[in-house]
C-alpha cells in the first residue's frame, strides 16, 4: 500500500492491500470474539472496545494531532476547509462516509487529497469493530434461546450478513460506483469472509488433513494472486464488486494454509527479519506514510523526485518506529495510569476524541469564516463593480485598465471552491438521469426570447451570465445541465460505465424534449468540456451535428459557445503561492489551454442554422490565457470558471448573441 501511494504507476492495483487487511481483521477479531462467547456465554463489549481503543487510537490520534498542526503551518488556506472537514471525519472514524459523499460530487472530483484520506479504511474497520461484536453477542443469545451451539448459530448469522453485504456491494458498484468504494456496507463482506474462515478453522476436527506440500502450494498461490491483483488492477477496475473477490479469496487462502513447513514454503520469507520488522511497524507506517507524501510538495515547494521519495519513505519508517516504540507499545501493554481498566480507557478515548474534534472543528470554523469573508468581498464587488472588473478588462472592442484593480483577487483562492453556479436544483449529478426542467423569467411571454441552455458542467459555469440576462428581462431561460454530458449522439469519454449509461439515458430524454419544444424555444445555446467527448475529430463532429439537426431543421437556431481554457494544474493553488498577483501570474499559452479538437466549431460549420460563438478573446490575449482578469480569479479548478468571473461576462455574452443574430 505504501509503495502504491509513492509510486502508483508501478503498482496500479496496490489498493487491494486494504481488502487483504479487512479479511485478516475479520479472521482475528471473530476468532477472539468466538472464543470469549463460548467460554463465558457472552462478549464483554466494554472490555473489547477498550482493548481496541488501546491498540489503535493512540497512534491514530497522534497522527491526526500532528496533521492539524501541519495543516495550519504548511498547507495553503485554500485547502483548509476541505482538509479540516476530513480531519474531523477521521477523528470521528467517519472518513469513509465523508469521501463517499464527495465521490458523487462532480465538482469535488478535482479536490486535492487530504493528509487523512487514508483513514477511510481505518474508519471502516472501526465501524466493523463496533457492529460485529453485537452480531456475535446476538448470535450467542439466539443460540441459548433455540438451544443450538453458539458456533453454529453465529455461523448462520454471520453468513447471512456476509452474503447480504456482498450482494449489496455487487449492486452498488454497478449502480453508484463512486461511493461504493468507501461505504461500509459494501466492505462488510470482506470482514465477513475472514470471520467465516475463523469459524471454519476454529474446530480442529473440521480442518482437512492436508500435507505441507498442498498447504505450501495454496499459500504461494494466494500470495501470487494478491500480487497479480496489485499489478493488473488499476483505477479503471470496477471496485469492490466482483473484482474484490480476487484479493479476498487469495487472502483467505493464505490464512487457511497457515505456516506450512519445508524449504519451498513461504514461511521462511514471511519470517525474514526485515519482513517481520515491517509487519511490526505496519500500523504506524500506514498512518504516517500518507501525510508525509501529501505535505511533502508544500514543504519542498515542488513535487518530490525519485531520491526525495526514497527519503520520504525512510522518514515515514523512522516516524513509524518511534511511534511504535514510544506510543503504541507503552499504551498497549502498560499497567500504569489504570490503562488496564475499561472505564478509564473508554473515558480517555472519549476525552481525546472530543479534544481532537474540537481542534478540527475550530480549524474548519476558521476556514469557513475566511471563505465567508471572501464571499462577502466578492458580493460587494459584484454589487457595485469598479471599472474594468473581470471580463471588461479583456473587452476586445474597448479594452481598459483600472490601476485600482492591480493586486486584487476576488474570489480569494480559498473561496473558489464555493464560487460555483447557483441553483443546484437545475443540476443532474453524475449518476442521475432525470430531466430537470429549470426555468427562469416569463417563459410563456412570446415577446421575450426563450433560451434553452444545454450541456455539462462547463455549460453550468455559464449559467450565472444567462440568469443575469433573465433577471434583466432580456431573455427567459430553461436550463438542462448534467455532469459530464455534452449534447451529442456520441458517448462520453470515461472509464465509468455507469456514468456513461446515465448520460445516454439523460440525452435520451433531452432530445425529445428539445424537439417537442421547438415552437416555444427561440434559441438553444450549448457548450461542454471538450475533453469529455470521445472519438476522432470526424466522428465527434458527425455525432454532435446529428443531435443538433432535428432542432435546427425545425427552425430553432443553435449557438455553440467555445469551451473555456483548460489547465494541467490548479490555478487557484498556483495563485496562492504567488507573493504578489500580477497579470501574468499562473497564466498558460493558448496552445496549452486549448489542446482538444474544437468540435463545436466544426459541428456549427456542418449544420445549417447553427452558429459558433468564440468566447476565447474574453479569456485570452496575445497568445496567453491569464488566471486573473480585471482583478477577478477566473478559475475555480483546472477547467471550471468561477461564478464571479462568469457574471462579468454577461454584457459580452449578450453582445455576442446579438452579433450571431439570435437576440435583438
Amino acid at each position: 500500500m505504501v509503495l502504491f501511494h509513492l509510486w502508483p504507476g508501478r503498482v496500479p492495483g496496490g489498493y487491494v492491500g486494504v481488502d487483504v487487511f479487512f479479511v485478516i481483521s475479520g479472521f482475528l477479531i471473530t476468532g477472539h470474539l468466538l472464543r470469549e462467547a463460548e467460554s463465558t456465554g457472552g462478549v464483554r463489549l466494554g472490555r473489547f472496545w477498550a482493548r481496541r481503543a488501546r491498540r489503535l487510537l493512540p497512534a491514530a490520534y497522534l497522527v491526526v494531532a500532528v496533521t492539524v498542526a501541519a495543516t495550519l503551518l504548511v498547507a495553503p488556506p485554500a485547502l483548509w476547509q476541505q482538509w479540516f472537514r476530513e480531519i474531523l471525519g477521521a477523528t470521528l472514524y467517519a472518513e469513509n462516509w465523508v469521501l463517499a459523499a464527495d465521490a458523487v460530487d462532480y465538482l469535488a472530483a478535482e479536490a486535492d487529497p487530504s493528509p487523512v484520506q487514508h483513514y477511510w479504511s481505518l474508519s471502516t474497520e472501526e465501524q466493523f469493530y463496533l457492529v460485529w461484536p453485537l452480531l456475535v453477542l446476538a448470535s450467542a443469545a439466539v443460540a441459548v434461546r433455540v438451544r443450538r451451539s453458539t458456533r453454529a448459530t453465529t455461523g448462520v448469522v454471520l453468513a447471512t450478513a456476509t452474503l447480504a453485504s456482498f450482494a449489496y456491494s455487487l449492486w452498488l458498484t454497478v449502480e453508484n460506483p463512486a461511493p461504493a468504494y468507501f461505504v461500509t456496507p459494501t466492505r462488510a463482506w470482506q470482514f465477513g469472509a475472514g470471520a467465516l474462515l475463523a469459524l471454519l478453522l476454529a474446530r480442529p476436527d473440521r480442518r482437512p488433513v492436508l500435507g505441507d506440500g498442498v498447504r505450501t502450494a495454496v499459500s504461494w498461490s494466494g500470495l501470487t494472486a494478491i500480487l497479480a491483483c496489485a499489478l493488473l488492477y488499476d483505477a479503471g477496475t470496477p471496485f469492490p464488486g466482483t473484482a474484490a473477490l480476487g484479493p479476498v479469496l487469495a487472502a483467505a487462502a493464505v490464512i487457511w494454509a497457515g505456516t506450512p513447513a519445508g524449504r519451498l514454503s513461504p514461511a521462511p520469507l514471511l519470517g525474514w527479519r526485515p519482513v517481520r520488522y515491517t509487519a511490526g511497524i505496519s500500523y504506524s507506517l500506514y498512518l504516517w506514510h500518507w501525510p508525509v507524501i501529501v505535505f511533502a510538495p508544500f514543504a519542498l515547494g515542488h513535487d518530490p523526485g525519485l531520491v526525495e521519495r526514497v527519503l520520504l519513505l525512510a522518514g515515514a519508517v523512522l516516524l513509524s518506529a518511534l511511534t511504535k516504540r514510544y506510543v503504541e507499545d507503552p499504551v498497549r501493554f502498560a499497567r500504569r495510569w489504570d490503562l488496564h481498566r475499561t472505564r478509564r480507557v473508554l473515558g480517555l478515548t472519549a476525552a481525546s476524541t472530543v479534544v481532537l474534534a474540537l481542534a478540527a472543528g475550530c480549524g474548519l470554523g476558521v476556514a469557513k469564516h475566511r471563505v465567508a469573508e471572501q464571499e462577502q468581498i466578492a458580493r460587494q464587488v459584484a454589487t457595485d463593480p469598479p471599472d474594468c472588473l473581470g471580463a471588461a478588462a479583456m473587452d476586445p472592442e474597448d479594452p481598459c485598465h483600472n490601476p485600482d484593480l492591480d493586486g486584487l483577487l476576488v474570489p480569494a483562492p480559498e473561496a473558489t471552491e464555493d464560487d460555483v453556479a447557483e441553483h443546484p436544483e437545475c443540476w443532474v449529478d453524475v449518476y442521475e438521469s432525470d430531466l430537470r426542467d429549470c426555468s427562469f423569467g416569463p417563459v410563456d411571454d412570446p415577446d421575450v426570447p426563450h433560451v434553452a441552455l444545454v450541456g455539462d458542467s462547463h455549460a453550468r459555469a455559464m449559467l450565472p451570465a444567462f440568469l443575469e440576462l433573465a433577471r434583466q428581462g432580456r431573455i427567459s431561460l430553461t436550463a438542462h445541465l448534467k455532469s459530464g454530458c455534452a449534447w451529442t449522439t456520441g458517448a462520453v469519454s470515461t472509464g465509468d460505465e455507469k456514468r456513461a449509461d446515465t448520460c445516454e439515458e439523460w440525452k435520451g430524454r433531452l432530445q425529445p424534449w428539445l424537439e417537442e419544444h421547438t415552437a416555444d424555444t427561440d434559441v438553444v445555446v450549448t457548450t461542454a468540456y471538450l475533453k469529455m467527448i470521445s472519438g476522432d475529430a470526424d466522428r465527434k463532429t458527425g455525432e454532435m451535428a446529428a443531435a443538433w439537426r432535428p432542432v435546427t431543421e425545425a427552425g430553432v437556431p443553435v449557438v455553440a459557445l467555445s469551451d473555456n481554457p483548460w489547465h494541467d494544474f490548479q490555478p487557484s493553488r498556483c495563485l496562492e503561492e504567488e507573493s504578489s498577483v500580477r497579470p501574468d501570474s499562473c497564466d498558460v499559452s493558448t496552445a496549452e489551454a486549448f489542446p482538444f479538437d474544437d468540435t463545436f466549431k466544426a459541428a456549427a460549420e456542418a449544420v445549417d442554422g447553427a452558429t459558433y460563438v468564440d468566447m476565447t478573446r474574453y479569456y485570452c490575449a496575445d497568445g496567453r490565457c491569464p488566471s486573473v482578469i480585471g482583478g477577478v480569479n477566473v478559475y475555480r479548478d483546472s477547467s471550471h470558471l468561477t461564478t464571479t468571473f462568469t457574471r462579468t461576462l454577461t454584457p459580452y455574452l449578450l453582445r455576442e448573441l446579438r452579433t450571431a443574430g439570435v437576440l435583438e
